[in-house]
């Protein structure tokens, strides 16, 4: 009973502190952390009900009740864990896919400004708001690029939504005999 508890519970702290080191990025290699967290999960999914079941079995009722609580707390602390590493792993794919995207346009603008001919671009300007205006203008291009790209996602689902819509009219049409014209 105690030692099965104790394993549960080390590895239930394990996986926090592994949650916690994930969310700080701590880690280098991001797939290593996200394998052995999403492993100690697995492994932790099972052990609760294991213990859960051996308490079922405990023939004291104070034990048996003490063990059922502790198993429930631990299933709690397990999908709370469960969905907290969801989130972060949905959160640094999207940042990532905000970086790279972000990256892309930059690229895609730098090539196409040196497939032109080449101008002296050089403006000579007073500097003392400069640093405030680019900071300004950064921002703006920021929010344009984020404001693009949730557009473009927009779009993208809305394209699945309406692709299962067609599919499944199409499919109704068939099951009821009708041609497709």
């Amino acid at each position: 009973m105690t030692s099965e508890y104790n394993a549960a519970q080390r590895l239930l702290h394990k996986v926090k502190q592994s949650v916690s080191d994930f969310e700080l990025g701590k880690y280098n290699d991001e797939l290593v952390i996200k394998g052995a967290i999403a492993q100690d999960l697995q492994t932790l999914g099972k052990r609760i009900p294991e213990y859960r079941i051996i308490g079922r079995q405990e023939s004291n009722e104070r034990k048996r009740t003490l063990m059922l609580d502790r198993a429930s707390t631990m299933t709690d602390e397990y999908e709370q864990l469960k969905r907290r590493f969801e989130k972060l792993k949905q959160r640094k794919t999207e940042q990532a896919t905000y970086e790279d995207n972000r990256q892309e346009l930059f690229q895609r603008n730098n090539a196409g400004v040196s497939a032109r001919a080449p101008m002296d671009t050089a403006i000579n300007m007073d500097t003392s708001g400069e640093d405030g205006f680019w900071g300004r203008s950064e921002q703006a291009l920021d929010g344009y690029i984020s404001q693009g790209l949730a557009s473009l996602d927009n779009l993208r689902e809305q394209r699945g939504l309406l692709e299962g819509a067609h599919r499944r009219i199409l499919n109704a049409d068939s099951t009821l005999g009708l041609s497709r014209s």
